[in-house]
């Protein structure tokens, strides 16, 4: 059995040895305290919350440290173990003791912090070296670090041995061990089902799901490489704020950074009203995202019909906000001088956009105004869920 990544943690603060996964990670057993420093944490509620999230942090900080690193993470932390065996052996340093897990906990997530941007370059690297960033990867347990081996190994970036042996063996891991307690994210995982004989857009979607549990962002050489398929399966997939992450590429030119859609958008700004509730508009801030990038590094993928369930559904909500900007009738809410006005400055925008996909993409002009005009479409429906009620996003 692989031992978990904080087994050879010393007990009292972590028993880990029967499982992997960061999230499985164990603070003191309270059921049954044992010693004074178990009774004094144990008998605190507020030190017993720290405990255990100390510990989850520790496991997730586990899962993001190379295998060669880990020695000086056990060495750091048996000496933070001295330390609080010193401290918190009696209730009445309760004061002391929470100080002391105070800080513990904010060394653990800056490192934590810190080490997510090592795993995150390594896999950045992957555009460059994939064999290199293949080898990097395999020093890591945690679950993103093999969600990007499957992903390497699938597409055929990297060779192995055993091809569907390996990635079978991966999945497992992810599934039974390192995310084990996220039944909602597991859920949709086997959904997937066999990995190994899931086609690109699936295996993206699984990287997807496996990146939502961290700090690393979607590097942009996912969506130039594959198109459509990755914009899908980064999109709107809950349809609430769990869509938030993981964070999508920033290293772009946005093609709505042409100033005639910098003048649309200040037209297109709500004067009152309370807009759409965040769970709705975590999903269409998710969509509008996945249309900044499509339409900056993909164009041509926007006149593709949509392939996912999810994908269609966000077609859906898209031409029902484009409608609603066309018919718009409430007045109180965005002024008819100012829905004149950027319905009057739409073709502006379109024309610029054209001019910029003919240059900077090469495309022929009547196929430059088509794709230009699907951007518009995804601008205005952007921009539109700014104010628009549930009325016209029910059904998304």
């Amino acid at each position: 059995m692989t031992r978990s990544p904080l087994c050879w943690f010393p007990s009292l603060v972590l028993t880990l040895c029967a499982v992997a996964a960061p999230v499985h990670a164990q603070s003191l057993d309270c059921r049954k305290p044992s010693g004074v420093v178990a009774r004094a944490v144990c008998g605190n509620a507020d030190l017993r919350a720290r405990d255990e999230q100390l510990a989850e942090a520790l496991g997730t900080l586990g899962a993001y440290t190379p295998r060669p690193e880990r020695d000086a993470l056990k060495q750091t932390q048996s000496t933070w173990l001295a330390e609080r065996d010193r401290t918190c052996d009696d209730k009445a340093k309760a004061k002391a003791c929470t100080a002391l897990y105070e800080k513990r906990s904010e060394d653990v997530a800056m490192q934590s912090q810190a080490a997510q941007k090592r795993l995150a370059a390594v896999a950045a690297g992957i555009l460059k070296d994939p064999k290199a960033a293949a080898a990097g990867l395999q020093r890591y347990d945690g679950a993103a670090a093999k969600a990007w081996l499957i992903y390497l190994y699938h597409t055929g970036t990297v060779t192995v041995p055993d091809k569907d042996v390996e990635i079978g063996r991966l999945a497992r891991e992810i599934i039974e061990r390192d995310l084990a307690n996220d039944r909602e994210l597991l859920e949709e995982m086997r959904a997937i089902g066999d990995v190994t004989r899931a086609d690109t857009a699936g295996v993206l979607l699984f990287l997807r799901h496996a990146l939502s549990t961290t700090e690393l962002d979607a590097p942009c050489f996912l969506f130039a490489k594959h198109g459509l398929p990755a914009f899908e399966a980064f999109g709107p997939f809950w349809g609430g704020s769990r869509d938030d992450m993981p964070e999508l590429c920033h290293d772009i030119h946005s093609v709505y950074d042409l100033p005639e859609w910098k003048k649309l958008a200040a037209l297109m700004e709500p004067a009152g009203g309370p807009g759409p509730e965040i769970t709705i508009r975590s999903a269409y801030d998710r969509q509008f995202a996945i249309d900044i990038l499509q339409a900056s590094i993909a164009p041509g993928t926007l006149l593709e019909a949509p392939r996912s369930p999810e994908a269609k559904k966000a077609a859906e909500a898209r031409d029902k906000a484009v409608a609603a900007f066309r018919g718009w009738k409430d007045y109180q809410v965005w002024p008819e001088a100012q829905h004149k006005a950027a319905v009057a400055a739409l073709p502006s925008a379109i024309t610029a956009t054209s001019k910029l996909y003919q240059e900077n993409f090469k495309l022929p002009a009547k196929i430059a105004e088509q794709v230009a005009r699907a951007a518009a479409d995804r601008f205005i429906a952007g921009r539109i869920a700014l104010f628009v009620g549930e009325d016209v996003m029910e059904d998304e």
